[in-house]
This record gives C-alpha cells, structure tokens and sequence, in this order.
C-alpha cells in the first residue's frame, strides 16, 4: 500500500526505533480484518470463515464484501464490527455466567455494536436500555436495533445524569465507554 507519509514514518521511528517503528509502519499501511458478529436468534448456520477466539458468534471475514448489497445485513442477520470490541462477551460471561432476566444500561451506546451484542448475549426474556445522547447518532442506533430484531432493547436519548437520579439501582449492569474517534491495530 504504501500509503504512510515519509515525514511520519521519519517521526516515528525516531521516538521508538527502526525495528519497532517497522512494526508499526506495516501494521498501519496493512489492510484491516475485517470481522462481523451473526445474530444468533436469525441464523443458525455459522457464516465461512475464522472464528473470532473471544466471541461464539464472532467471524473474520477472508474478504471485504459489499455489506450495503447484501439482505442478510440489511435483515439483521450478522453485525459488523471489529473483532475487539467483541471482547465484551468475555466480560459478560465471565460476570453473569448465568444470565436469567436481566436490566442492563448501555449510556453510550450509538451506533449500537454493543447493544446488539448484550441483547443477543443476555437473552430474550432480558431488558436493554440502550441511551446515546446525540440524537442524530440515536436515530442511527434505533435503525440498528430495529435491523437486529430481537425485542428486548429500549432505545433512549437522554442525559445519564438522569438514570442515577431517578432509576438508581434498577439496573444491573451498567456500562458505557469513551468514544472512539481514530482506529488501528497492530500485528
């Protein structure tokens, strides 16, 4: 590819040294895996390809399809998302290894990756409660969800503030992250 700036690469190998700075340079300028999580409740077949080794329902794809061309995705059979951001289900099966009825709060939780996951993950007979702030990005959740089909989320968009004040200790658990503004991996 082929595609890194000289003054970059000159930069970078100057704060961690050439062999490091090498390893970097062609995990940057390497395309990026590319990964989907299947919906358990819409497909039984597992899709071809390697399995993600944290998420029973996690793939690498061999190549990148045309996800935009394809009704399985835009029908809610598979999700596409980066394979560490499956990584969650470890967490939750290590923590609820028997989930049963379950209230879970997701404060960030646009464009809906980790929804769909928790709501796959904790069951049918669960509730999600799926919030994201920016409206905009709710609206981009909701469609998410809506695709996703399971029935157990509730989309919001409201200040987190309000769920400590007036649903303390309703939910168990609770969770949200940072938003991620840059992407990367390296071998």
């Amino acid at each position: 590819m082929n595609s890194i700036p000289a003054a970059f690469t000159e930069e970078i190998t100057a704060q961690l040294g050439k062999e490091q700075a090498a390893r970097l340079i062609s995990s940057l300028d390497t395309p990026a895996p590319v990964s989907i999580r299947f919906n358990p409740y819409k497909i039984t077949e597992r899709p071809e390809g390697e399995n993600v080794p944290w998420s029973r329902y996690g793939f690498y794809l061999p190549e990148r399809p045309s996800f935009t061309a394809d009704p399985l995705f835009h029908g809610g059979a598979y999700y596409i998302q980066e394979a560490s951001s499956m990584f969650l289900e470890q967490l939750f099966t290590q923590l609820f290894p028997q989930p049963g009825r379950m209230k879970i709060l997701d404060l960030c939780a646009a464009p809906g990756g980790k929804t769909t996951h928790l709501s796959a993950l904790a069951g049918l007979e669960s509730l999600v409660v799926s919030n994201e702030v920016i409206r905009a990005r709710a609206k981009i959740l909701s469609e998410n969800v809506q695709k996703w089909g399971l029935g157990n989320v509730a989309v919001t968009s409201n200040d987190p503030e309000r769920f400590g004040k007036e649903l303390r200790g309703f939910f168990r658990p609770a969770g949200g992250r940072c938003p991620v503004f840059g992407r990367g991996h390296v071998p």
